[in-house]
């Protein structure tokens, strides 16, 4: 599956870098940005092995091909209520840790009651639990990855150009995908490994603004967000949001006679989401990023650009047969 974060991103910023066209041109320009958004070098991962066959930052690569409905723009208050709301959703008990300060255990959870852990251990008890799914057998995995993206203005201001950015082009080229790849002893039939396919498992407990663990059934239900973070064009990757999901690094798009001149990225929180089973490995998994942004170019002396919001979304089942 070839659409991602990056790329979708990267094509909308360049719409939003040409706006100063006619919207006649749209169709050639338009045609121009899905072919030059179709590639982006690949590169390893240093980040619990989570690593896959596209960049997204040039030192970090993105294995997303995931579905779900996308957070647009939530604040930091929206994502805390989440988790919170998570917690209590099954009316049993759990634990939430919110101190973003504490470190706790860095070594593997050794409470015996995953609801009575503290951040650090719910932080590694969700790592393991990658882990041991990646290290499984046979492993089927499915993935849905949405993308929702929305131009808030332009400059040059232009409702009917944003109209047409927003209806035509993102909608156009900016879809859901589904991909499910299998796995035995860690290796699928095109060579990646599961490990590099499945979430990251870097996220320190300092970058954890809260997290939760709470019992439905067998399985423990697992809720993780992750502190509010900017980003600038010469500082692209947040270090929290990098370590568990896919901040954008716009600085290495090359976009021809368009130079990205500004482009400032607030990620109000991550949420990482995970059903575990009572042997430990996944059942299901989520990651949902939300973003606001703004962005200005340089083409032939002008400097158009653009505020938007939006998220992506990455949900995840797994079968072991």
């Amino acid at each position: 599956m070839k659409q991602t974060v990056f790329k979708s991103i990267t094509a909308l910023v360049c719409v939003i870098a040409i706006c100063f066209a006619t919207s006649s041109a749209f169709d050639s320009v338009a045609e121009a940005i899905k072919e030059a958004a179709q590639y982006a070098p690949a590169a390893s991962s240093s980040g619990g092995g989570a690593s896959s066959s596209e960049s997204y930052n040039g030192d970090s690569s993105v294995s997303a091909d995931a579905d779900a409905a996308v957070d647009s723009g939530s604040s930091d208050a929206d994502a805390s209520t989440d988790a919170s709301q998570d917690a209590s959703s099954d009316g049993s008990s759990g634990s939430t840790a919110t101190d973003s300060s504490s470190t706790g255990s860095t070594g593997s959870s050794t409470a015996t009651d995953p609801t009575k852990y503290t951040k650090a251990q719910i932080v590694n008890y969700y790592h393991d639990a990658i882990k041991a799914t990646a290290k499984a057998p046979k492993l089927t995995v499915t993935k849905n990855e949405a993308i929702n993206i929305v131009v808030d203005a332009l400059k040059p201001n232009s409702n009917t150009l944003k109209d047409i950015i927003n209806d035509n082009v993102l909608k156009k080229y900016v879809k859901p995908t589904t991909e499910t790849k299998t796995f035995v002893n860690g290796i699928s039939s095109d060579k990646i490994t599961s490990i590099s396919y499945l979430p990251k498992t870097a996220l320190e407990p300092a970058g954890v603004k809260s997290a939760s663990i709470t019992k439905s059934g067998s399985n423990y239900l697992v809720t993780i967000v992750t502190v509010a973070e900017k980003t600038t064009l010469d500082n692209p990757t947040g270090k929290y949001v990098n370590q568990c999901a896919y901040p954008l690094n716009l600085a290495n798009v090359d976009l021809g006679p368009i130079k990205i001149i500004q482009a400032d990225m607030n990620y109000s929180g991550v949420t990482l989401k995970a059903t575990v089973s009572a042997n430990g490995t996944l059942v299901s998994s989520s990651i949902n990023m939300p973003l606001q942004g703004t962005g200005t170019a340089n083409v032939i002396g002008l400097k158009p650009g653009g505020t938007v919001h939006g998220g992506w979304t990455q949900n995840n089942t797994y079968k072991y047969n």
